[in-house]
């Protein structure tokens, strides 16, 4: 199912055990995050486990986010800069069970979420890497609790000899293979046909595709929406390129022609109707 506007406003919004203002959109079969713009930051935490998500990624700006929980999916990579920017506020991470396996991925969290305290990647085959626990306590300094096990003082000094000896320089430099090799990789499975304007997200493409002043009036729009529906029609053509006043306008220059061929029609109607009274009629 996709993560849609719709989809958003039918979904269980509660308080969760921690106090937080939750949406609940797990074990829906979502195969990616998106439009979660139509939440309108309006939630601490959202619980998106037990779907079908591949990456961590496509978040618009939510500063009230803090936890975000996605166990039980499918995801094998992050996107850092994403998280980084439009989610900065997340302490609270889990990430059970899912794909994850290399330790970039790890170096890719502690990029994203600079303010993280409680991670957890339990069923990930990353954890069952040498120095994986050492590595994320050194590159994650705020983690107060990883994988449900409280970070002592003792594991930062481990952590910290470890970052600065030959095998920790070693292990460095093998992260920053993979991540090389994950990067070409991603690039390589990434090709799609391409379609002139469209980006592969509506952020992307709003980027891109607009001006200034463009870009002040969508944002209008969406702050002005009058419904989840309306907000995911607006990023549709955001996403495809298309200014979504063109579409208004276009239905309003087809409105216009169609009420002038009507009027068309009725005067000629019309007229036709006044030469036939003037015709002499024939009497039977």
């Amino acid at each position: 199912m996709r993560l849609s506007a719709e989809v958003l406003s039918l979904s269980e919004q509660r308080s969760n055990a921690l106090g937080e203002r939750e949406i609940v959109l797990r074990g829906l079969a979502i195969p990616s995050i998106e439009n979660l713009a139509a939440s309108r930051d309006q939630f601490d935490a959202i619980d998106l486990a037990d779907n079908r998500i591949t990456r961590v990624e496509n978040f618009p700006r939510l500063q009230r986010l803090s936890s975000l929980f996605l166990s039980g999916n499918s995801i094998e990579s992050i996107d850092a800069k994403n998280l980084a920017k439009n989610v900065s506020n997340i302490t609270n991470l889990v990430l059970s069970y899912n794909r994850i396996s290399g330790l970039h991925e790890v170096a890719n969290i502690a990029a994203g979420c600079q303010k993280l305290e409680f991670l957890t990647l339990i069923g990930n085959p990353v954890t069952r890497r040498q120095h994986y626990r050492l590595y994320a306590i050194h590159k994650i300094p705020t983690l107060k609790v990883l994988d449900f096990v409280k970070v002592k003082q003792q594991e930062r000094e481990r952590a910290k000899r470890l970052a600065t000896s030959a095998a920790g320089a070693a292990l460095e430099g093998d992260v920053k293979i993979e991540a090389r090799e994950a990067a070409r990789s991603a690039i390589a499975s990434s090709g799609k046909t391409f379609t002139p304007g469209e980006g592969r997200s509506a952020k992307e493409s709003f980027i891109v595709n607009f001006t200034p002043e463009e870009k002040a009036q969508i944002r209008n729009m969406i702050m002005n929406a009058e419904s989840p529906a309306e907000i995911e029609e607006i990023e549709a053509l955001v996403k495809r390129g298309i200014f979504p006043g063109e579409k208004n306008k276009m239905g309003n220059e087809n409105g216009q022609l169609n009420s002038d061929l009507k009027r068309k029609n009725v005067t000629e109607n019309g007229d036709l109707s006044q030469e036939d009274s003037k015709r002499p009629k024939l009497v039977s």
